[in-house]
């Protein structure tokens, strides 16, 4: 799934070129699938990454439920050899994903991110999937 919307393209786009050490930006459904992302990151790591995040994404929640509260709002930041990768909600049922390096001040791209979330946050609504069942007619 991707867009067709130039303004969100051209936010996720400035959102990379404004920060220095930010490699990808994407939103993601829930469930994982990328809605948006920017021209760098080619169409089938741009799915993996929003698996990736997807399930980060649900475990920061469950832990938030778990041991938090029960609102389960919150960002998620994963280190990795070489990088960093950070997700906020973006809307209801979406989310934004950053990918940047090391060398990357983690507080800049939070407070950009959450800016850009301002900004297109009413874009990113993702309704639920349904089940194959639940679309087709009764027969």
């Amino acid at each position: 799934m991707t867009t067709t919307d130039l303004g969100l393209d051209q936010v996720l786009e400035n959102l990379r070129g404004s920060i220095p050490g930010v490699h990808h930006v994407l939103v993601l459904s829930r469930d994982g699938l990328k809605m948006c992302h920017t021209r760098d990151l080619d169409a089938d790591r741009a799915d993996q990454l929003a698996a990736v995040a997807a399930g980060i994404q649900s475990l920061s929640l469950s832990a938030s439920v778990e041991f938090g509260d029960a609102t389960g709002a919150g960002q998620a930041m994963l280190e990795f050899g070489g990088g960093l990768l950070l997700i906020v909600g973006a809307g209801e049922g979406a989310h934004l994903a950053v990918v940047a390096g090391l060398e990357s001040d983690v507080g800049v791209i939070a407070r950009h991110m959450n800016g850009c979330v301002g900004q297109i946050g009413h874009l990113l609504t993702a309704e639920p999937r349904r089940r194959a069942q639940e679309t087709e007619p009764a027969r």
